[in-house]
């Protein structure tokens, strides 16, 4: 293990070298940059702003049908403040109107508490007409009142006047809070492991299939070399995702001035030391567990070209921890989750999700970091022993599984 830090040194500066790495690098963060000055960028095109007499909101264009006299016009044109209302006479010319896009919506009125909505199509996520329900509900009401001898204003200004003090202790932990961090790094983690997972395969692979494998392990042990190369792929990708982050806070700071202020209330966010703490640490083992995987394979395979194929039972781990961790954010108390977060595979995304959402105790913590850092442990030493048979063996092909068994067994007899 000796050359173990000149194999990591010479493949790190090589990954650090690499076009596509500095490319993609800038490219990335250069976005990051202008996204985050997008508010920025539209106030300086948009010049400063002139005061000017504003109109009257306009809500937009209600078309209306009265049937049988049931209200009077004037009575909707008080409850709808904001619309621009068109009265018709007849259902069929209402119709015409919005279908053909006159009318945002129309209503025909049948009586003082009934009505029937008109709208040219409904998608799935169409909701009711609140806004005609209420105005038909605050009308019967004061109708009401004032048959029981009330005056209604009187009485809504009553009701008006009652407030109600709300305070909240939360006893375990605020999800609400952490929802939008958790997502975002779950993402972050999952993109990092399949991108660097399948990038360290490849070069494994490529090694082998052009017999620099053949020439490197006559002057450096093969421990080093899987060892080096995991460790250095897997550092810049940390690296690479590191430098994203900071191009985004960066752009933020420079022009936070000139975000809106529901914007800067949205990125309020406290974001909790030891959850941060909790990300690195099962992140980072979790990632490298899943890299140390993909190199074994890629040197299982003798061409390049199988490396996608080889590498689709790692990928479904990878994919099985981001699906369940971000369907169960939702869903604390998720038996899903709860096992998931206990299986090494799974854990390194899955755990974090549960201690970010959910109150966990600090020995379920350290027993299922303690399962992924021996899992991950167990997973380095075979991927060696499978680094050291793919050496040797050329023209591998066929069930990734089966060829993992072929070289434990026959490192075994060595």
């Amino acid at each position: 293990m000796k050359n173990l830090m000149t194999v990591f040194q010479f493949e790190f500066r090589g990954l650090l070298k690499k076009k596509s790495f500095v490319i993609t690098t800038l490219i990335v963060c250069l976005l990051a940059l202008i996204g985050t000055s997008v508010p920025t960028i539209m106030k300086a095109f948009e010049g400063e702003d002139t005061p000017v007499e504003e109109p009257g909101e306009d809500l937009g264009t209600l078309g209306i049908v009265i049937e049988n006299s049931a209200l009077e016009e004037d009575v909707l044109k008080e409850r709808l403040p904001g619309f621009t209302l068109e009265f018709f006479n007849s259902r069929e010319d209402l119709q015409e109107k919005v279908l053909d896009g006159t009318m945002d919506s129309g209503y025909i009125v049948t009586s003082p508490s009934s009505y029937t909505a008109v709208v040219k199509n409904v998608s799935m996520f169409t909701g009711g007409d609140f806004l005609f329900d209420e105005v038909l509900r605050s009308y019967n009401e004061d109708l009401a009142l004032e048959k029981e001898g009330y005056n209604p204003s009187e009485v809504k200004e009553i009701l008006q006047g009652i407030s109600i003090e709300r305070a909240e202790e939360v006893l375990g932990k605020d999800s609400q809070n952490n929802y939008y961090v958790v997502y975002a790094l779950i993402i972050v983690l999952f993109m990092i492991v399949m991108f660097y997972g399948n990038n360290v395969a490849t070069l494994v692979a490529r090694e082998k299939s052009d017999r620099t494998m053949e020439i490197l392990v006559t002057s450096t042990h093969p421990n080093s070399l899987i060892i080096g190369k995991v460790l250095a792929s897997g550092l810049a990708g940390i690296l690479q995702a590191g430098l994203i982050a900071l191009s985004l806070f960066g752009g933020y700071l420079l022009n936070r001035g000139n975000y809106s202020p529901e914007i800067q209330e949205f990125l309020k966010l406290s974001i909790d030391p030891k959850l941060l703490l909790v990300f690195l640490f099962f992140g980072t083992t979790g990632y490298f567990l899943l890299l140390f995987l993909y190199a074994s394979i890629g040197a299982l395979v003798s061409k390049v070209e199988d490396v996608p194929s080889a590498t689709t039972l790692v990928t479904m781990f990878s994919m099985a921890a981001y699906f369940i961790s971000l369907f169960t954010l939702n869903f604390p108390e998720s038996l899903v989750l709860k096992v998931a977060s206990y299986v090494p595979f799974t854990s390194f995304m899955a755990m974090f999700v549960r201690y970010a959402i959910n109150s966990i105790s600090y020995l379920e913590l350290a027993l299922s970091y303690g399962i992924l850092l021996g899992t991950t442990a167990a997973i380095a030493l075979l991927s060696v022993k499978i680094y050291r048979y793919g050496t040797l063996n050329y023209g591998n092909s066929g069930n990734t599984i089966k060829l993992i068994r072929t070289a434990l067994k026959e490192s075994k007899e060595a």
